[in-house]
């Protein structure tokens, strides 16, 4: 009986009402959840807060640094190279358009104008041919040049030049053979302003030689000029 008993000695008055309570539950042992969430939530707000003083900081730093800036500009360069160009009046026709018939002791006259255009001085003005002559009158064909100043003359007509200085006399050939480009160029005249013209008169004649009689040869002449 005593064993039945013994549990209800355990029970304790609840209130005057002489009720009697039954004891809840005993706490158990373990990690309490709520509170770890707890401190992580801390962490969080305290690792936040540590990020905003840096960041603050970092601020305050680039402000004190940009205070002592200094920044000096040069803009807007402009560099054009320099630029010649040398140009005729022969508007792309032949100064010996087909010249036919020409007897020994006759001679014939063809002026043309030369112009140059530049930012720069130049070297002098050379002339040369601009290929070998063709057929075989060349050695027969006594040439004549000579430079003077600009004329009103239109290309071919030399009625007002005056020449200044005589640049070559001899043959075709020989001229051909000793001005052949611009490396053996014949100086004609050093340009010293911009625009500059000057008149060549150019006068061929045929040597009085049976061995000519008949041939032709055809010829060309080149002007170039470059920066110093």
């Amino acid at each position: 009986m005593g064993r039945w008993l013994e549990p209800l000695k355990q029970l304790r008055p609840a209130s005057d009402t002489g009720c009697m309570s039954i004891p809840g539950p005993l706490p158990t042992e373990g990690p309490v959840r709520p509170r770890r969430r707890s401190r992580n939530a801390l962490v969080i707000q305290l690792a936040a807060v540590a990020l905003s003083f840096i960041l603050i900081a970092l601020l305050v730093v680039t402000s004190s640094r940009a205070a002592f800036v200094a920044q000096n500009d040069n803009v807007t360069n402009q560099v054009t190279a320099a630029a010649i160009d040398l140009a005729d009046n022969d508007a792309g026709t032949a100064m010996f358009a087909n010249v036919t018939g020409l007897l020994p002791g006759t001679d014939v006259d063809r002026c043309i104008d030369v112009t140059y255009t530049g930012t720069v001085d130049p070297t002098a003005v050379l002339l040369y041919v601009n290929a070998a002559p063709t057929g075989t009158l060349a050695p027969y064909l006594n040439l004549t040049i000579d430079v003077g100043a600009d004329t009103a003359d239109p290309f071919r007509t030399c009625t007002g030049f005056t020449p200044s200085a005589n640049v070559y006399t001899g043959t075709l050939s020989a001229f051909a053979s000793s001005h052949a480009n611009y490396a053996t160029g014949l100086s004609t005249w050093d340009p010293a302003g911009s625009p500059e013209t000057r008149t060549f008169r150019f006068r061929v004649s045929v040597q009085d030689d049976a061995a000519a009689e008949g041939l032709t040869s055809t010829f060309g002449f080149s002007w170039e000029t470059r920066t110093s």
